[in-house]
């Protein structure tokens, strides 16, 4: 006991005359090499080491967060037991035994870094459920988990519930964003930059109209169980017929050739000269045919006694000015085909019956094109599969540390 107290007076003078000599202090040295150099004695008998301030969480936790503050920074302590105390506020990284040191704000562990004991951590992992102060990332209100462990969260501003990192890609942060929010969606819109230079075929049902000439054939047989009317619009195709006409026409110096037949339904008489005989024989008890003509003619007159008709053919000139000729009757058609618009309703009194038509519409123009107006959906015959936007990946579940 007395060599042991001697010793400890020898270490004490000298701390004191190294200190004053030369502002250093060596332990078991007579030249230290840094303001407190601690040498080993290389006895085998005796403890090397040096041991900072032992004590539990729950210890430190009694001195509060104003003990500690800018003037120690760099204190070293070591923790016994951190099952106990608060785990919040400058001793939110005390999760385990071992050497914390003061940074100024909170404690922080010495020795090989401990990825575990980082408050705010994020790591991936094959585990299922919360494990060692890590909580799976699900989106769970943070109420459902212990004081300290809502403290931490809180702390990390997860002020209602942890974030739901499932089925999402974790990222870096830009400066407007808020830790913990979420963004992205696998639903993709695409547009006509998005795809292919392909043709897709399809059935279209719509209406065309056309400007030009074009040719329509059809074939069909209509049906019907009683009387009824039928409503039509069409153009029909023409073969040689007649068409009633009144008009005048107007022209110049002309000729008209004609042959026709005048009807009178009246009595009238016809007037006609007659000669006049010179003289007459008589033989066997008549006139001879043998008579000499005088050279005067005498006026005689018919008469008609009912309606008869006169047939009559000529050509009748006109050498004078243009003039005109109205005309009332029917033409026959010898040109070429013409078509004949019409439009009207038919009427059907009768029992059922059906309309067979078949043939084909012409029209006299160009050739043309037809505009279609409407709505078409177009397949592309695919699988009826959905689009996903994920890149390839390999599943695990995220997981944050809160501590224990």
């Amino acid at each position: 006991m007395k060599q042991q107290i001697l010793f400890w007076v020898h270490i004490s003078f000298s701390l004191l005359l190294s200190s004053s000599v030369f502002g250093q202090v060596g332990i078991n040295t007579k030249s230290p090499a840094s303001t407190l150099d601690v040498m080993s004695t290389n006895v085998t008998s005796n403890i090397d080491g040096i041991q900072a301030p032992r004590l539990t969480l729950s210890q430190l936790t009694n001195k509060g967060d104003v003990l500690y503050g800018a003037d120690q920074v760099g204190t070293i302590v070591y923790i016994t037991d951190a099952s106990t105390g608060n785990k919040t506020g400058q001793r939110a990284n005390i999760t385990l035994p071992g050497y914390y040191f003061f940074n100024g704000s909170v404690w922080i562990k010495l020795g090989v870094h401990d990825y575990k004991t980082v408050l705010g951590r994020v790591k991936n992992s094959f585990q299922t459920s919360d494990h060692d102060g890590w909580y799976l990332l699900d989106g769970r209100a943070i109420t459902a988990f212990p004081a300290n462990v809502q403290t931490a969260a809180k702390s990390l501003g997860f002020a209602t519930a942890l974030p739901d990192s499932r089925d999402r890609v974790l990222k870096s942060k830009t400066g407007a964003e808020t830790l913990g929010s979420i963004g992205g969606s696998n639903v993709k819109t695409i547009t006509r930059e998005n795809l292919p230079n392909i043709s897709l075929s399809s059935t279209i049902n719509t209406t065309t109209s056309s400007n030009g000439a074009h040719t329509h054939t059809f074939s069909a047989t209509s049906s019907d169980n009683g009387g009824h009317t039928h409503t039509l619009s069409a153009t029909s195709a023409s073969v040689g017929h007649q068409h009633s006409l009144s008009l005048t026409s107007t022209n110049t110096a002309h000729t008209h050739t004609f042959s026709a037949t005048s009807t009178n339904n009246g009595a009238h008489v016809h007037g006609y000269n007659q000669p006049t005989r010179a003289n007459t024989t008589k033989d066997s008890g008549g006139y001879s045919s043998d008579f000499n003509m005088k050279s005067g003619q005498v006026t005689r007159t018919t008469a008609t006694a009912g309606a008869h008709t006169h047939t009559f053919s000529g050509t009748s000139a006109s050498g004078g000015a243009a003039h005109t000729h109205t005309v009332s009757g029917t033409v026959a058609n010898g040109g070429a085909a013409h078509t004949h618009t019409f439009s009207g309703t038919s009427a059907s009194g009768g029992a059922a019956h059906t309309h067979t038509f078949s043939g084909t519409s012409a029209s006299d123009g160009a050739a043309h094109t037809h505009a279609v107006a409407g709505t078409v959906a177009v397949p592309i015959k695919g699988n009826s599969l959905a689009l996903d936007n994920k890149s390839a990946y390999y599943v695990v579940n995220t997981f944050v540390y809160l501590g224990v």
